[in-house]
């Protein structure tokens, strides 16, 4: 699962070799872009059968939705979209109902504690914090907020905010045996 692909702003093509040394693993994986993909690279996620961006999809018998891109920030980075655009796209979608087991969205939910920057302020996306509190997945998986890696509790849903994976190898690991109603959810890092 991925919750971002790129660790620097990046083009289409950086999107592609990071997707490629993917594939190349045997397990399956499945992804959301994060605010630093170009938007457009959702066709490649779409060609190779990894996306999830505004899609509910199964995977290891979970339910999974996903949103890509993040809500906006001040650095006009390439993936941005307005909260409101982004509710109302949700509303629109018809793979946004039902029950959910998880949440893979690049933006955190807005007062999340997966949302805080350095200063405290909370930028998370009110429109992923309302599908939250509305469909209540017991797992969120999100990024975007790098100084807020750290497992959060929101509207009785587990946060799982791993921080930056790039140089630092930063990833979050889930064990959910099924039966259970919730993971065991940590955080590592590769060394």
């Amino acid at each position: 699962m991925s919750a971002g692909t790129s660790p620097n702003s990046a083009q289409s093509e950086d999107v592609a070799a990071v997707l490629h040394s993917v594939r190349i693993r045997p397990e399956p994986c499945l992804a959301v872009l994060g605010n630093l993909d170009p938007e457009a690279a959702n066709a490649l996620l779409d060609e190779q059968d990894m996306s999830l961006h505004l899609q509910q999809r199964q995977f290891g018998g979970r339910r999974l939705f996903g949103i890509g891109g993040a809500n906006a920030t001040p650095f006009n980075t390439p993936y941005e979209w307005g909260d409101a655009d982004m509710a109302a796209r949700l509303a629109a979608s018809h793979s946004n109902a039902g029950p959910l087991d998880i949440l893979v969205s690049h933006a955190p939910p807005r007062q999340s504690g997966a949302d805080r920057i350095g200063n405290g302020s909370a930028v998370g996306s009110q429109a992923v914090a309302d599908l939250v509190q509305r469909r209540l997945p017991p797992l969120v998986l999100c990024g975007h907020i790098h100084e807020a890696a750290g497992i959060y509790a929101f509207a009785g849903a587990i946060i799982v905010n791993p921080g930056p994976f790039g140089p630092q190898g930063h990833y979050a690991c889930i064990d959910w045996p099924d039966g259970q109603n919730a993971p065991a959810t940590w955080l590592a890092q590769c060394r």
